[in-house]
């Protein structure tokens, strides 16, 4: 192939990933079709099949590409940046800024990376690849601090990377899904204080009880079971009710649609999360109080892998369940942290200046990254996922506390 090919070749693919990104983020990997993407890159059907493989394959390098773009940005805001307290906090800002003003192209990233994390087959594909690169800026500026004594060296800097991230995935999702907030820059100065209380040197399950003569409860449990196995997209209310053992019929008494089904499946959980509030203020120490919470939302959730994948990559990443009942519920659930952190500010326990909801998005995203982790992987060994709790627990309470003589008094005494 002679070089004037090459590059129409090279255009031509970059042209198809613009187009398959545009399509993706509107309608999702099960709705979009490729003569949807052949249309708005303007060539034949066939011409797709010269470069990827399928659709999906399409996706994947869909993603890569954007990740590769938004690399490309980053590591020239980065260039000439020597000090790591100042590196990760020109990525945090950059993922902030780009969120500000490029709402649409960081929309259409944020969509991408919802289709491609939920999928299984990503973890093993290339583009995966563009999002391990990516990552490995930040984990590569957490070791620097770490080397020059910046960063504590005592703690797992792949848990704080995946707390960082999963604090602005759910600052993306307060600005893009649930429109919590207009902008995300303003959060700038208090993701910084979160962050860096926890890392600088100088700061130093129940398991569903189901009734089997209760249909409903059959069918969110068959439910659970078939969207695990199969995920959201691919099963059917017939595979849902046969495993039920149910006339498909009758599911639709209890829920209108698949989409009604799927977001019902949490309510039951959150409902008894919101029952245990009493277990969680049944103790005076705000700090014990937020220890307790944080473990109570892990072991319930990580008690039924079944519905940990579901809630993970079908509830959770679905634009759809930000405006939905069960995201009420969730939010009800999450409340009481903060209720926790007023009382500790007002009896001089935490800082005064921690935002609610900015700690908030750092509890819940890392919550996210960490068992997506373990669930796409599937290599995490029940001891080590014990121990980054235990460790993810002693980092959300260092990020708050102004004694930290204090909290490690604590845990040592419950160590």
């Amino acid at each position: 192939m002679g070089v004037k090919n090459k590059v129409l070749a090279a255009n031509r693919r970059k042209d198809l990933l613009k187009s398959a990104q545009e399509i993706f983020s509107q309608k999702g990997l099960a709705d979009a079709n490729i003569s949807d993407i052949a249309r708005k890159a303007n060539i034949a059907d066939s011409i797709i099949y010269h470069y990827f493989i399928n659709k999906e394959d399409l996706l994947f390098y869909a993603l890569a590409d954007k990740l590769d773009e938004v690399e490309r940005e980053l590591k020239l805001h980065l260039s000439g940046i020597r000090d790591p307290v100042s590196k990760l906090g020109k990525m945090i800002w950059h993922n902030l800024y780009i969120n500000d003003l490029s709402p649409h192209e960081t929309r259409v990233l944020k969509d991408l990376l919802f289709e491609c994390r939920s999928n299984q087959n990503f973890y093993s594909h290339e583009g995966y690849q563009a999002l391990r690169r990516y990552t490995k800026i930040m984990s590569d500026i957490l070791q620097q601090g770490v080397n020059k004594k910046i960063f504590r060296s005592d703690v797992d800097l792949i848990l704080v990377r995946n707390m960082i991230f999963g604090l602005l995935d759910e600052e993306s999702l307060s600005r893009f899904s649930s429109q919590e907030i207009d902008s995300t820059l303003p959060d700038f100065d208090g993701i910084m204080d979160l962050v860096l209380s926890i890392i600088s040197c100088e700061e130093a399950a129940a398991k569903e009880v189901v009734n089997d003569d209760n249909k409903e409860a059959r069918i969110l449990k068959a439910a659970v079971q078939v969207f695990s196995e199969k995920g959201y997209n691919a099963a059917t209310m017939a595979e849902i009710a046969s495993t039920a053992n149910v006339a498909e019929g009758t599911i639709y008494i209890y829920y209108p649609s698949k989409s009604d089904l799927l977001f019902s499946i949490p309510k039951r959980r959150f409902k008894w999360l919101c029952e245990s509030r009493d277990e969680v203020f049944n103790i005076d120490c705000p700090i014990r109080k937020l220890r307790r919470f944080t473990r109570l939302l892990f072991t319930t959730f990580m008690g039924n892998r079944d519905f940990l994948r579901v809630f993970l990559l079908d509830i959770k990443l679905n634009k759809k369940f930000y405006v939905s009942s069960a995201y009420k519920d969730y939010i009800d659930y999450v409340s009481i942290l903060e209720a926790i952190l007023e009382e500790g500010k007002q009896r001089g326990i935490f800082k005064e200046k921690i935002n609610n909801r900015l700690f908030r998005n750092l509890f819940l995203g890392t919550f996210a990254h960490l068992a997506t982790r373990w669930v796409m992987l599937d290599n995490a060994k029940p001891i080590d996922m014990m121990k980054s709790i235990e460790d993810l627990v002693s980092l959300l309470c260092w990020s708050v506390v102004i004694d930290k003589t204090a909290l490690q008094e604590i845990e040592e005494s419950v160590g």
